[in-house]
């Protein structure tokens, strides 16, 4: 027995436990997303080494991808590898980021500092454990890329605790440290955080020549160009002038002209005598609106690109190269050449992924090029069914168009499959906000800001439910938020001027209209909407010219999709000949509204502006026939009805026409005499050949009595015609004089 025992504890003393097979196993079971077993072997790999800082990540990835995100988070803070793995301390903040502890996920990112921890991955002193190579990528090529991953968690939870200004700062950063941490230019982009300018310098200050060669730098401007706003062309294609926020020379012209108006109209009531107060100086808060405050707030912005992209460059030295550095590339290519492609064949290719396919649809969109939007839309959602921006670009387009029944089936499928997504309850707030029901609307579109508050576009829909019934109070609250979220999108700008419009707070509304020209200066909406209040103004030339320019821009993108100009616009039109009838170019103004009329025809307000062009260029029988034309479809309309009735007492107060009504009057009058004279000339044939009509079955005696009385009678009838015929020409002399009478006095009554 004591031999047996020596024998089998030699036996157990040469046996051996591989760590290593078992750190592969435990990595096939994630990538076979079998997370429960790879738990399993990772918590026991953990144990057996001793906790070394690549078993306890592996352990804590399993939790995290179990959704165990605070147990995940424990793990790691329990051993203190925060402090000495940069895995770790990026698996942490993503841990408290998905349990929503963005309180210690700050703390925490302010209590170390990842610049010296990821200084000693490169220089590790004997005291720290050095994570190898093949699990973190310890090496210098590697680390760039997890330092993007950290700062782009630090943006996401400074965005989760609304401090934007320091969020965009690590995205810029992140975006530095890797040029392929496409999630960080996602962030900036998705969310409107810059500016359209401030994304093309993003773009030129990227270390483009640094982390990659020329090819590759080609090939990732090419993508990640298709993300941007669509306000401008392509970045190989601009140049200063075209970054200036007014291109059309005319309309700044105009713009500037107004302003000083403006000014001096603020100055001049500023001048006026007022009672005698006690002075008081108001602080910021006490006089200054909410409308107000989003102007100065947007005037003095809390973050800079300009401070972001010298401190991210600062960071950047010779020593710090992406996995993709341009050397390794020229490296790999002599051994991988099967794998390398021409650029030309690339960027064809390329175009057919559904990134850039959306790209195309959305710039349609903005273009109002709706019917080649849902055609793209068509061909990439039949390749991906639930692409995210696709279908928020579809849901925008079907609102537009009016399509009522696909939004609903869209809406409907989005709520089945996933209704924890905002997009989803956003579709159907939508739906019911198009067919007129603004309760549920707003229920669904509040449903759809809870879900994710940083969604713009639930928060812009929620507003039109408010502003679709004249509520413009709530309306241009969720605007407020709406530009709170969107910094760098126009459209909040725009809404909330048109409610400072509709308010008649044309002073503020003109800024809105201004500031949104500043992010997206040929913008069609933007500038129809500064005519108006031009317009309101009375300012009616420099109206025309923006509604002008605004019309120049339609028709050149309708002729070069090659489609006809909706009738969307057609209120464009009809408000550029009002202004033009206002400067008395009263053809020009014809030749607009007549345009208008072809857009959207039996329009009533439209009959009525042509009726009154032409009253004021003395065609009175057109403008009278126009506006029979205009009560035809709207007979309540008292404006039509009293301009009617103006024109019908000046045609009445011309000679000409009284002359000219009284001749057909007497025409007609001496017609209706001659007919009738006709009819008594018949009628006295056809009693003659009635008395001529014989009996022959009567007896020729009584017949030959009959006819000595019918003589004896017909002697005296023969004396009594005569006197009834001298008696009925006398009536019929005074008939025709008492017509006559009867006819100049109902004339002289009309006159």
């Amino acid at each position: 027995m004591a031999g047996d025992n020596e024998n089998s504890s030699t036996e157990t003393t040469n046996d051996h436990i591989d760590l290593a097979q078992y750190r592969k196993l435990v990595k096939q079971f994630i990538d076979m997303r079998r997370y429960s077993t790879a738990l399993f072997w990772a918590e026991k790999v953990a144990v057996l080494s001793g906790n070394e800082p690549r078993d306890v990540y592996y352990q804590s990835q399993c939790m995290f991808l179990l959704g165990e995100f605070h147990r995940a988070a424990h793990t790691i803070r329990h051993y203190n590898l925060e402090k000495s793995s940069l895995p770790c301390f990026n698996l942490l903040l993503e841990s408290l980021f998905a349990a929503k502890e963005f309180s210690d996920a700050a703390f925490i990112i302010q209590n170390i500092d990842v610049e010296t921890m990821s200084t000693s991955m490169i220089h590790p002193t004997h005291d720290c454990h050095m994570e190898s190579n093949s699990v973190f990528g310890g090496e210098e090529t590697n680390r760039n890329e997890l330092l993007a991953s950290i700062y782009l968690m630090k943006g996401k939870i400074y965005e989760a605790l609304d401090n934007r200004g320091q969020a965009m700062d690590f995205y810029v950063q992140a975006l530095h440290k890797s040029i392929y941490c496409f999630e960080a230019l996602e962030a900036l982009v998705q969310h409107e955080m810059l500016m359209a300018w401030e994304e093309f310098e993003l773009m030129h200050h990227l270390p483009l020549a640094q982390q990659s060669s020329d090819s590759d730098a080609k090939f990732i401007l090419k993508l990640y160009e298709s993300r941007l706003k669509k306000y401008y062309e392509l970045i190989s294609a601009r140049n200063a002038e075209e970054i200036s926020p007014i291109v059309n020379p005319d309309v700044l012209k105009y713009i500037k002209e107004f302003t000083v108006r403006v000014q001096q109209t603020c100055s001049t009531d500023s001048q006026l005598p007022k009672a005698a107060t006690v002075k008081v100086t108001p602080t910021p808060s006490q006089f200054m609106s909410p409308a107000q405050k989003v102007l100065e707030d947007l005037k003095a912005p809390t973050f800079s690109l300009q401070t972001s992209l010298s401190r991210a460059s600062s960071m950047i030295d010779t020593t710090q190269r992406s996995l993709f550095d341009a050397s390794n590339r020229r490296a790999s290519r002599e051994q991988d050449v099967d794998t390398l492609m021409p650029l030309n064949d690339c960027l064809i290719r390329v175009q057919r992924s559904t990134d850039l396919m959306a790209a195309e649809a959305e710039k349609c969109f903005y273009d109002c090029d709706y019917k080649q939007c849902l055609k793209i839309l068509n061909i990439l959602l039949k390749i991906d069914p639930f692409h995210n921006n696709a279908l928020t670009i579809q849901i925008a387009c079907l609102v537009e168009t009016g399509d009522f029944n696909k939004l609903f089936y869209v809406a409907h499928k989005l709520v089945d499959r996933y209704p924890d997504k905002a997009i989803s309850w956003y579709g159907v707030g939508c739906y019911y906000d198009m067919i007129g029901k603004s309760d549920p609307a707003r229920r669904y579109l509040s449903k759809a800001t809870s879900l994710d508050r940083l969604y713009g576009p639930a928060w812009l829909a929620y507003g039109h439910s408010f502003a679709n019934e004249n509520e413009h109070e709530q309306a241009m609250a969720a605007y407020f938020k709406a530009t709170q979220l969107m910094r760098g999108c126009h459209l909040p700008l725009l809404y909330i001027g048109v409610e400072c419009g509709l308010t008649k707070n044309l002073e503020l509304a003109e800024k809105f209209f201004l500031q949104a020209m500043t992010i997206a200066p040929m913008d069609v909406y933007v500038l129809h909407e500064l005519g108006v209040i031009k317009y309101e103004y009375e300012y009616y030339d420099g109206a025309a010219t923006i509604f002008q320019c605004t019309v120049d821009i339609i028709k050149q993108r309708a002729k070069a999709n090659n489609e006809e100009i909706s009738a969307r616009w057609e209120p464009l039109f009809v408000n550029l000949g009002h202004s033009l009838r206002r400067i008395q170019k009263y053809e020009e103004a014809l030749t607009n509204f007549q345009y208008a009329l072809l857009l959207k025809p039996q329009t009533a307000t439209t009959y009525t502006a042509i009726g009154f062009v032409h009253s004021l260029l003395g065609n009175l029988d057109e403008a009278i026939e126009y506006f029979h034309k205009s009560l035809a479809l709207n007979r309540d309309c008292i404006v039509t009805s009293t301009i009617l009735k103006n024109c019908i007492e000046d045609l009445m107060d011309d000679e000409m026409t009284i002359n000219e009504i009284c001749s057909i009057a007497l025409r007609d009058v001496t017609e209706s005499i001659t007919a009738s004279s006709r009819q008594m000339l018949n009628a006295d044939k056809l009693n003659g050949a009635k008395t001529n009509l014989r009996f022959e079955e009567e007896d020729e005696t009584s017949n030959d009595n009959a006819n000595d009385n019918d003589n004896d009678n017909e002697e005296d009838n023969d004396n009594d015609n005569d006197n009834d015929n001298d008696n009925d020409n006398n009536d019929n002399d005074n008939t025709n004089s008492n017509s006559d009478s009867n006819m100049v006095v109902e004339m002289s009554l009309d006159t």
